[in-house]
């Protein structure tokens, strides 16, 4: 029972995250292009920028870490 709980909790943590992955890829530019209509280019610039920042340190992270998993 112990290890069914503690499969389906891990079930649910990959499913959240993946839902926050999906809502990270599709939110950024979304908010971009709507504070751009909006006439602040400068303002979609930086969160642009903010975005492709995050999202580039998320990718060398992830990167790093299954490197150094398989490494060891």
């Amino acid at each position: 029972m112990r290890d069914l709980l503690g499969d389906l909790l891990g079930e649910l943590a990959t499913a959240v995250f993946g839902i926050f992955l999906i809502a990270w890829w599709l939110g950024g530019p979304a908010v971009t292009a709507i504070i751009w209509s909006e006439g602040d280019k400068e303002g979609a610039v930086q969160i642009l920028a903010a975005w492709a920042i995050i999202t580039t340190l998320y990718l060398t992270a992830s990167w790093m870490i299954r490197r150094a998993r398989r490494a060891g």
